[in-house]
């Protein structure tokens, strides 16, 4: 019992004598805060600060000393504290009720009496909001302090009021929330008193970001629990209930008519500030659970300019991307990985979202004001090749052990709706894009990804409606425009394809292509019977059991066993080059029926010395090193490291004007991380594989990287200036093997590079592109273009 007072001892008669300073209450409904009152209550909020860690000592004193039912909550309820001790007196209410559990970032105290203590201080402070006249009073300060600023900017304590208010409720919502009878009787009191006013009021506050994330997280805990409420209201029909319910529906109705673009470019800004990823999460959230309700409320999609425009779109992109390292690279049974995989379930709902909204304005019944918007939107997503990369790398990285089917079949929802955007925007202004369409899906005319649809056919039944439309029109596609209906030809789809001809559950057009493809396969055996067998080999090579609930990859080993044979077949394939590269023979032991990936091939080739070894690459210098790559028909790796570097220079120097580049490379760069280079094609993948010629080309380059499944990442640090990135870049094109010198200028505008680079706005981001189907950039794009080349050609020369 000693060492459970032990805290207490220590510093009880200072605690003591610094809270006797505060004020008293002279009489029942009167307090009168003492001139020191603000300067204790500012020493409190440091020892709080500044103390051991996780002690909580101050916190324990604060309980024993009974200060919130002595001092704090009379100072509200019958004081008058003015606006530095109000939010002063705010701050410690949120501090007081931190939430301290599993759940939170707050460390759990080392003290097993501290908890409980923390427990009754937290709860003292839920009873406080309950409190009818507490919380009235409260919220008096709080709209006098808004009336009193009206349309001007409010003054540093009453914005600092309002945010530790917030701060506040967040707390105690989140601490109340398993109370189902509290919670609702908290609610009701709060939004009696106007709290969906002062929220919407906070978010629209204009330079005042630091309100927008508590906000955001109210929002979160209200609507959280809006499922059990709004049952409430209809079977018990309490009343409580249903005027909680009215305030919620008010609320959703004021942020779809102009508040969540402001709440959205507030998160967004707030975070690329702070660097937090927590506003990233809450900014998902707001576009996942408010959008969807645009379709029962009759708003403009020009009130969401903030959320549709290429920063905002480039932003969650960004967010996809970061999260690869940890996703791919952690520990997948983690609690960190765990964060991270939710994290990235809930930006793929908020792309969902964005994308359902604006296809719904972009239908012929729309309004021409609506269209327009939606088109520009899809203007701006056609020229996103970032958000494209992440997307099928993402699908073609999908483990069914990793995440649950639905996400896949989210992504793949995602990518339909892509391709059906770049359709809409085709028809309307006559664009010829037929040629993007079908480059995007050829990347998916391959087996790796015919095996994850291959997953979500084989669900046919119990997927919904979008999902089989989005499964079932790319199987067309590889079918009809990349005519590579013998990728189909594997065991489980076809088995599956055979029975979906037949069946009544499947609709016209969907039994149409499956009874297609199955008879395609009978015709094909019949008269191509050698090429048909050889398809079969080669899925039933890459496939595991029908019934496994994995993506039918097996990923085997670099180095495995080969045998005798196998090695016969790889110096007879190896013969039949003069100059064969390893992707030659990966083809060619294909088509013997040997199968075995660019990894595993590359590193029998080292061991039989028919390649050079790792250490061997290692050594050789750059120019050495670029024009063995080259010699083995693998320019185009080279081609493409050099225009991701161009890019990353490019929005270096833009960087520096405040200016834009990639989006992709603008927010990683800004928030101080790597910029991925992620392959788009089989092809890029395919060459990032082979570790001993890229993992040493990396290094000339001072580049990192990161490893997923059998492939490299190549990752551009952020130290890398642009001078050092665009001298990287210059050595590349000269150590070409075939030496050529093109220009520059030309070079810049070849296909990667202008649609990764050059179709970025790079003017600032409050202005707005033209509406027409313009020209990829404007006129000061091009200057601020041309003004680059120069300096970067002026300093790689000194």
């Amino acid at each position: 019992m000693v060492l459970a007072m032990e805290w207490y001892i220590m510093n009880s008669t200072g605690v003591r004598s610094l809270t006797c300073n505060l004020g008293e209450l002279v009489s029942p409904g009167t307090y009168i805060l003492h001139d020191s009152c603000a300067d204790v209550m500012e020493e409190l909020l440091a020892r709080i600060a500044n103390e051991e860690e996780n002690k909580y000592i101050t916190k324990r004193h604060i309980l024993a000393e009974q200060l919130l039912a002595k001092d704090l909550i009379p100072m509200i309820k019958y004081g008058s504290p003015d606006v530095n001790e109000l939010q002063l007196l705010l701050r410690l209410l949120s501090e007081l009720c931190e939430p301290c559990d599993a759940d939170q970032t707050v460390a759990m105290p080392p003290d097993k009496y501290a908890y409980p203590d923390l427990k009754r201080l937290s709860s003292q402070v839920c009873e406080a909001f309950l409190d009818r006249e507490f919380t009235s009073r409260l919220f008096t300060y709080i709209h006098e302090l808004i009336e009193e600023a009206g349309e001007l900017e409010m003054v540093q304590e009453s914005y600092l009021s309002i945010k530790y208010l917030f701060t506040a409720i967040r707390n105690v919502l989140y601490l109340m929330r398993s109370e189902k009878e509290n919670f609702t009787k908290l609610l009701s009191l709060l939004l009696e008193n106007d709290l969906d006013s002062v929220l919407i009021y906070s978010i629209n506050c204009h330079g005042r970001d630091e309100l927008v994330l508590p906000a955001a997280q109210i929002l979160s805990l209200l609507y959280s629990e809006f499922e059990w409420l709004r049952t409430e209201a209809e079977v018990a029909k309490e009343q409580d209930a249903t005027c909680i319910t009215d305030r919620l529906k008010r609320i959703v109705v004021q942020l779809l008519q102009g508040s969540l673009s402001a709440l959205a470019i507030s998160l967004m800004r707030k975070e690329l500030k702070d660097g937090s990823d927590v506003e990233g999460s809450y900014l998902s959230w707001c576009l996942t659970y408010f959008l969807p309700y645009v379709s029962y409320v009759p708003v403009p999609l020009a009130k969401f300019r903030g959320v549709l425009s290429n920063k905002c779109v480039g932003y969650l992109v960004y967010q996809l991307s970061a999260l690869v390292p940890g996703l791919f690279g952690g520990d997948p049974t983690s609690r960190s990985t765990q964060r991270i995989k939710e994290r990235c379930m809930l930006l793929l709902s908020a792309f969902d979202s964005l994308l359902s909204l604006v296809f719904n304005f972009s239908l012929p019944s729309a309004d021409k004001e609506d269209v327009t918007v939606a088109m520009q939107f899809y203007k701006d997503v056609v020229n996103m090749p970032d958000l494209w990369q992440i997307l099928i790398f993402y699908i073609r990285n999908f483990d069914i052990t990793m995440f649950p089917r639905s996400v896949l079949s989210q992504l793949i929802c995602i990518n339909h709706k892509l391709l059906t955007s770049v359709e809409s925007y085709n028809k309307i202004f006559g664009a010829q894009l037929e040629q993007t369409i079908l480059e995007h899906v050829k990347q998916f005319a391959n087996k790796g990804i015919i095996q994850q649809y291959t997953l979500l056919v084989n669900t046919y039944s119990t997927n919904n409606d979008e999902t089989n439309l989005a499964v079932f029109t790319m199987l067309s596609h590889i079918c009809v425009e990349c005519e590579r209906r013998d990728l189909l030809y594997t065991p489980i789809l076809l088995r599956q394809l055979r029975l979906l001809s037949d069946s009544c559950e499947a609709c016209d057009e969907d039994r149409r292509l499956a009874f297609y493809v199955t008879q395609s396969f009978l015709d094909d055996v019949a008269n191509r019977p050698q090429a048909c067998v050889q398809s079969f080999i080669n899925s039933l090579s890459t496939t595991k059991d029908e019934n496994s609930e994995s993506t039918g990859v097996t990923k085997a080993e670099p180095y495995a066993e080969w045998t005798d044979t196998e090695e016969g077949d790889l110096m007879s394939a190896y013969a039949e080059f003069t100059d064969p590269s390893v992707d030659d023979i990966v083809t060619r032991l294909g088509e013997m029926g040997v199968s075995y990936n660019h990894s595993q091939v590359t590193s029998k080739m080292e061991q039989l010395g028919l390649i050079s070894s790792p250490s061997c690459q290692e050594s050789l210098d750059l120019a050495e090193l670029v024009k063995n790559i080259c010699s083995e028909g693998d320019d185009d790796l080279i081609s493409w490291l050099r225009s991701a570097l161009l890019t990353a220079s490019f929005t270096k120097a833009m960087c520096k004007n405040n200016r834009e580049g990639s989006p992709l490379c603008y927010f990683s760069f800004l928030k101080g991380h790597s910029y991925p280079v992620i392959p788009y094609t089989e092809r890029q993948s395919m060459l990032l594989s082979a570790h001993s010629r890229v993992l040493p080309l990396l290094k000339h380059l001072q580049l990192e990287y990161l490893l997923v499944n059998e492939s490299i990442i190549p990752l551009i640090p952020p130290h890398l200036t642009a001078e050092a990135l665009y001298s990287s870049a210059e050595k590349l094109r000269t150590y070409e093997a075939d030496g050529s010198m093109e220009n520059y200028e030309q070079e810049l505008t070849d296909k990667h590079f202008d649609e990764s680079l050059l179709s970025k706005p790079v003017c600032s981001s409050e202005s707005r592109r033209s509406d027409t189907a313009a020209a990829h950039m404007d006129s000061g794009s091009q200057g601020n273009l041309n003004v680059w080349l120069s300096y970067m050609q002026i300093t790689s020369r000194k």
